[in-house]
């Protein structure tokens, strides 16, 4: 994969601006602070909408990852004392842990999917 010659980042081919010169290997954000190109000419930059659209679908797939140990946190200070419901509960919990990466990996055609269709659309220019 390139790396951008100003940030020093790296991505993927489509994310760099094309051209000679000073447009050689700059990425896309690099090149619109830098003026390089101005907003239309980069169309694969993401808006603000777009964006949280993404970070919505990103914190979907990896939100049971944060939850889990946040209700094993819980069982373990509040709900392991009370007698039936502390059994009730653990039970479930062992569940959940159980099922979640197998709900991730299940989960993450959908997640392809949905990522797919919130990219814009790259144009690859001629001789590229």
């Amino acid at each position: 994969m390139p790396t951008c010659r100003h940030c020093s980042s790296t991505y993927s081919r489509e994310q760099f601006i094309h051209g000679n010169g000073p447009n050689a290997q700059v990425c896309v954000r690099c090149g619109l602070e830098k003026g390089l190109i101005t907003k239309d000419q980069a169309s694969n930059m993401y808006d603000d909408s777009l964006r949280s659209s993404r970070l919505q679908v990103m914190a979907r797939r990896y939100s049971v990852f944060m939850y889990i140990p946040l209700l094993w946190t819980l069982w373990i200070m509040v709900l392991s004392d009370v007698s039936p419901w502390g059994w009730y509960f653990l039970g479930l919990l062992i569940v959940l842990t159980l099922l979640a990466p197998v709900w991730f990996i299940y989960r993450g055609g959908q997640y392809s999917g949905d990522m797919a269709r919130l990219t814009p659309a790259y144009e690859r220019p001629k001789g590229h």
